[in-house]
């Protein structure tokens, strides 16, 4: 059973008289758990609902057209906990005095297939498999790091016995299932050699796997007494780009697709030029940082710069070492083509330490501090929209408001796609 939170207006639910705080109990006999299964079970033309309303248990019958759904927003379940102690787990290596949710660590299929989490698959259980199957939840994301047992244990810091992932995929794949894959690449445990057995254990999937994630380890200052682990160097990561590029001719003449894609991090290190759209396919892997330069910088070509004819005024982009390239590729056209000045500011991150280069974990103290030493004027500061969540909060807590206020300075957060930078240009400018 789980409690409704809210009803939208206008839906069956309200018509039927379905409230806030109401209890749902069951669908065609079938126990709601979750929003999965509302989602699953609410597909019938004729629904038999046994729900909790005032303290009593009633039942109702609704006839709808299957694509009906009822409308209603259920409260958040209780997500599955991380079991896993990995040797390279980014929640191990925060500082503390952050924001609680910021180090709850979730291995939960139904986040999976919901949201694009990635799982283990180590914490599952039989009826977990049952479910998967019966409900066709796919895609799921999975975390693999590697095929080998002894490997993978050690990377998740669990018994050989919990980590056969062949086995586990095997099944997915008997169910029909489809998944997407990373695999985060340790120097010296599962890179080389290691890492190819991996890609084409994971390819003899097909076509069950979608996409094979290949994403760097990601260190921040606060390891102590940590495994002792170090970064990808400019080598390793054009060692494994070289080998994509191989491996993706193979795929693509088995499968039409690339199927293997390295993260942007991974070519930028090698300083390897970033792939034609063509290389990433349909970007099955956006969400982890596969492929999101190339549709910045196709993005740039988009833009209609002849819209901010009349449009003048001081722009500082603010952004991270690693996206540095191209926000001045940005920066150049704009000078080029309007009459806008633009500059750089780039933030070293001081608060996860400087080996940490990528724009989604910039926090407010960093760009506070380093819009602060600058001394030119400006009319507004841009900043990514990747390192702010919904909430508009940055990971150290600080929120885009308060970061304007301590500076007294114009702050504007970027579009999501640079192409609609014009929009965000004039409306601020505008002002």
């Amino acid at each position: 059973m789980i409690e409704i939170k809210e009803i939208y207006k206008g839906s069956i639910a309200e018509k039927i008289g379905l409230s806030t705080g109401d209890v749902l109990y069951s669908i065609n006999g079938h126990r709601i758990r979750d929003s999965i299964d509302l989602m699953f079970y609410e597909n019938d033309s004729h629904l038999e609902i046994e729900l909790g309303k005032n303290n009593k248990r009633i039942s109702l019958s609704i006839e709808k057209l299957p694509e009906e759904n009822l409308g209603v927003e259920l409260e958040p379940f209780r997500f599955r906990r991380c079991n896993n102690s990995c040797i390279f787990c980014f929640y191990d290596q925060m500082p503390k005095g952050l924001r609680s949710s910021l180090y709850e660590r979730d291995d939960d299929y139904r986040l999976s297939f919901l949201y694009g989490n990635y799982i283990t698959l180590t914490n599952m259980t039989e009826n977990d498999f049952e479910r998967i199957q019966e409900q066709q939840l796919s895609p799921l994301y999975i975390s693999v790091h590697s095929t080998t047992p002894e490997i993978r244990a050690k990377l998740l810091g669990k018994r050989i016995k919990d980590v056969d992932i062949k086995k586990q995929l095997k099944r997915l794949s008997k169910a029909d299932i489809k998944f997407h894959t990373q695999i985060v690449v340790c120097p010296g445990i599962n890179d080389g050699k290691e890492l190819e057995k991996t890609v084409f254990d994971l390819a003899d999937f097909y076509p069950n796997i979608l996409s094979i994630a290949i994403i760097p380890v990601g260190l921040t200052k606060y390891r102590n007494g940590l495994y002792p682990l170090r970064l990808l160097n400019k080598e390793e990561s054009l060692d494994i780009v070289w080998k994509t590029l191989m491996w993706q001719e193979l795929f693509r003449e088995r499968f039409n697709l690339g199927f293997v894609y390295p993260s942007d991090e991974i070519f930028i290190k090698a300083e390897f030029g970033i792939p034609m759209k063509e290389f990433y396919d349909d970007f099955p892997q956006l969400e982890n940082g596969v492929g999101i330069s190339r549709i910045f910088l196709d993005g740039i070509e988009e833009i209609k710069t002849e819209e901010l004819k009349g449009i003048k005024g001081r722009i500082v982009f603010v952004t991270s070492v690693l996206a540095y390239p191209w926000i001045n590729l940005l920066r150049k056209r704009l000078m080029l083509e309007s009459s806008l000045i633009c500059d750089v500011i780039v933030v070293k991150n001081h608060f996860f330490g400087e080996s940490v280069t990528v724009s989604g974990l910039l926090v407010g103290s960093d760009i506070l501090d380093a819009i602060r030493n600058y001394n030119s004027t400006a009319d507004l500061f841009m900043i990514p929209d990747r390192c702010i969540n919904d909430d508009g909060f940055f990971i150290d807590g600080m929120s885009v408001e308060k970061l304007q206020d301590k500076l007294g300075r114009k702050i504007v957060v970027g579009p999501m796609r640079v192409n609609q930078i014009v929009k965000v240009i004039k409306k601020a400018l505008s002002v």
